[in-house]
């Protein structure tokens, strides 16, 4: 079902494609088809959205944002124990991301110098949540909730109608209980580009998070390149990297590798495992799962493909793997895995033990779920409240100060080039 293979007998090959696997080219789709959208809509604002929604979804929009009559009836139609769910959720991420508010800074030296660090929300912030395939309200709460604790004033979410040209209700009742009124009903490069740009419908979001399609990450990335945003990270397929010894449910293990592999057709699920016998039992429950033709089978019949089971050697080679991997999701399914936390790196988010499934992750414990794909993991980090804000630096000089740095300005200056005034701005000021 899927292949199982031993850490050292991989090929330099299969290891640069596992460890190097979010180089999808997509630069022919960003020049071809995102930056001439993005262009559209630039110039155009709302009536190229409203194009661009009737071309890709087939959808007509009166407006490209959601009306209050709209947003009040989602949340009528939602049923209660539902939003109860989500509401339940959203009190375990505040309380969370809560914990990551970051204090200003301020100290000073012996000769005067005052210096420190300021932290300040980003006053705009547009949060895509995916359709498509699916709805992803909870991707609501995992952008909407770290951007309101950070301060961020104005936020608007993005997010793709339905054939209807709709929102789903739960996002709107969400949106509503969240006090978040600005919603486009656009999806794509055309619902980025909006947002990035603003119009006399939508304010200006100075950064973008939350995940997407190759288009809206194109999209990301384009308006990223140009100056006009910020972004979280460039997304790619969702992925799950488990690390499980001998002792663990190989039908748990199995229905955490169909949970990710059910996301879409690229999705990467990866099991490394010092259990041979393990391996096998869940490919048997993996087997058995894709014959019956549950859940969505086709989605999960084609991603699994992309997926792979590892055997190693011990849980440090285990982890080995992983920290060159750099997953989005890993599950550390082992006795006491606390012990290994400080050897465990380059992780997105982190599932410790045998009952943390990504699922409770991704929906309710209260860590966000808008992560670094494709590796990314090595380099950066998921969406915080850190994201939403601003650090700002500043010095504070007085005369004495500015006089004990006056020779070594001098002479740094004057080694790159830049005496005549770098060094001058500082000597003009001792000037009889």
């Amino acid at each position: 079902m899927v292949p199982v293979k031993r850490y050292k007998d991989l090929t330099p090959a299969e290891l640069d494609k596992l460890f190097n696997r979010f180089g999808e080219d997509f630069s022919s789709i960003m020049i071809n088809t995102v930056v001439p959208i993005v262009n559209d809509v630039k110039e155009n604002r709302d009536e190229a959205v409203k194009k661009y929604t009737h071309k890709f979804d087939g959808v007509k929009l009166n407006s490209v944002t959601a009306t209050e009559k709209e947003i009040a009836q989602g949340h009528k139609n939602t049923p209660k124990h539902v939003l109860a769910a989500f509401m339940e959720a959203r009190q375990n991420i505040e309380e969370f991301h809560r914990r990551q508010l970051r204090e200003n800074s301020i100290y000073s030296r012996p000769d005067g110098t005052i210096l420190g660090t300021t932290y300040q929300a980003i006053e705009s912030a547009g949060i895509y949540v995916p359709g498509g395939k699916a709805s992803y309200p909870s991707s609501v709460l995992m952008g909407v909730i770290p951007a309101q604790i950070a301060g961020t004033k104005d936020i608007t979410v993005i997010t793709p109608p339905n054939k209807e040209g709709k929102i789903p209700d739960v996002i709107l009742a969400i949106c509503k209980e969240l006090g978040v009124t600005s919603i486009i009903k656009s999806g794509g490069a055309q619902g980025i580009a909006l947002a990035a740009y603003g119009s006399d419908s939508v304010k200006k979001s100075e950064i973008i998070v939350g995940p997407g399609n190759i288009f809206v990450t194109a999209a990301k990335t384009y308006l990223f390149s140009m100056g006009i945003i910020q972004i979280d990270s460039m997304a790619g397929p969702s992925e799950v990297l488990i690390i499980s010894d001998d002792k663990s449910d190989p039908k748990w293990v199995a229905w955490d590798f169909l949970s990710q592999a059910e996301h879409e057709e690229r999705a990467l699920a990866v099991l490394v495992t010092t259990s041979k016998k393990l391996a096998t039992e869940v490919n048997k429950h993996i087997k058995e799962d894709i014959d019956s033709g549950r859940g969505r089978h086709e989605i999960k019949k084609t991603s699994i493909k992309n997926g792979i089971i590892i055997l190693a050697d011990s849980i440090e080679e285990a982890i080995d793997f992983s920290n060159k991997y750099g997953p989005e999701h890993m599950e550390f399914m082992v006795d006491n895995p606390l012990e290994y936390l400080d050897s465990i790196k380059n992780v997105g988010s982190l599932f410790l033990g045998r009952y943390a499934p990504v699922a409770v992750g991704d929906y309710y414990s209260g860590t966000n779920h808008i992560l670094p794909t494709g590796g990314a993991a090595r380099f950066s980090c998921g969406t915080s409240v850190e994201t939403f804000m601003r650090r700002t630096t500043f010095q504070l000089l007085n005369k004495e100060s500015l006089k004990k740095a006056q020779g070594p300005v001098n002479l740094m200056s004057e080694y790159e080039g830049f005496d005549d005034k770098h060094g001058g701005s500082v000597n003009v000021r001792f000037e009889k």
